[in-house]
């Protein structure tokens, strides 16, 4: 390259004229098109480009406490608008997504609180997030009663953990659940890490007790295929990653295992990647495994999730218009087909 081939675009400063939207602010962003705002522009660029790319499979992996920060109803709305393919999450981001459709509430709360007094008083802290212990007690009872329910329905049969997931959000009535949203949607939720949350903690009550003859049993090692399965099928594929850890193993590796890579990629994560570990590696890191390709399109905001996707969802659905709607490549009947449904 010569010196004039990097002196190609100027930076244009952020001007605020009055009021603007969400997605004019984004525009002023990528005029500047510098640092962080820079990278949440390009990240709201490539979010829209899988939306409007027919063949692309769009994968959310949900890392981090982010149900209990107020990321609920956000995500059930992709599901249900069709903004979403496929979610892979820890456990217990849907734990707590039980929880609220069971009746339960998370409470702002304060980080700097006296940690003993919430002890006395049975109250749990999330960082500056307060859940009540009864809540969680209402959850363990019932989910107690939902897997005896599973298990006689589904005798002699070991469930993958999508499996799993549809048949609890069969048994949840709250529309607003992420659970539920996706029973009804036929959104495949993966939960890699199933048994490392109170999903696994509750198995382990209903299973021991003397009256339980017939346990029910989830194998996390059916996703593989079925999530592998989806990647083949798709054209493209596309994730987008809050945090990081299993859920964004779980996601590249289908990508890898499949021999396609990742054609889009989306990463909003505040790690680092000097200490070698999975929620901080770098896109670049990630292109050498064969999971994203080398070309796709592709960018990592280090910055907190709670903040920024809401403002990429918001930005791109301001793009998109209200007469849009999304037909997935893959629909919801020929995932089922190929992986089998509930």
């Amino acid at each position: 390259m010569r010196r004039k081939d990097f002196l190609q675009e100027p930076v244009k400063h952020i001007k605020i004229n009055g009021k603007l939207s969400v997605d004019q602010l984004i525009q002023q962003f990528s005029n500047a098109g510098s640092f962080g705002a820079g990278r949440l522009s390009t990240a709201c660029d490539i979010y829209e480009r899988m939306i409007r790319d027919r063949k692309c499979t769009v994968f959310l992996a949900l890392a981090g406490a982010m149900v209990p920060a107020g990321m609920r109803s956000l995500i059930t709305d992709l599901i249900r608008e069709q903004l979403i393919d496929v979610i892979v999450s820890t456990g217990a981001n849907m734990v707590h997504d039980a929880i609220e459709a069971l009746g339960g509430h998370h409470y702002k709360g304060h980080w700097a609180v006296d940690d003993y007094l919430l002890y006395k008083y049975h109250i749990y802290r999330i960082y500056d997030i307060f859940v009540p212990e009864e809540d969680f007690t209402r959850l363990d009872y019932r989910l107690a009663e939902i897997y005896d329910e599973i298990a006689s329905k589904c005798t002699g049969r070991t469930l993958s953990s999508k499996e799993f997931a549809w048949e609890l959000g069969k048994r949840l009535d709250d529309p607003d659940s992420i659970l539920r949203a996706a029973y009804e949607t036929r959104v495949p939720i993966f939960l890699p890490a199933v048994r490392d949350s109170e999903f696994g903690f509750i198995h382990w009550l209903h299973a021991s007790r003397e009256k339980c003859q017939n346990p029910l049993t989830v194998d996390a090692f059916k996703d593989v295929p079925e999530i592998v399965e989806i990647c083949k099928q798709s054209p493209k594929n596309g994730m987008i990653v809050i945090g990081g850890g299993v859920p964004r193993n779980t996601v590249q590796s289908a990508a890898l295992a499949s021999k396609k890579g990742m054609d889009y990629a989306v990463i909003i994560t505040m790690d680092r990647p000097e200490t070698g570990g999975l929620s901080g590696s770098t896109l670049a890191e990630t292109v050498s495994w064969g999971k994203v390709k080398g070309g796709a399109d592709k960018v990592m905001v280090f910055a907190d999730a709670i903040i920024i996707f809401p403002i990429i969802v918001a930005s791109v659905i301001e793009r998109l218009g209200e007469e849009f709607r999304r037909e997935p490549y893959l629909k919801r009947e020929k995932i089922e087909t190929a992986i089998g449904g509930v």
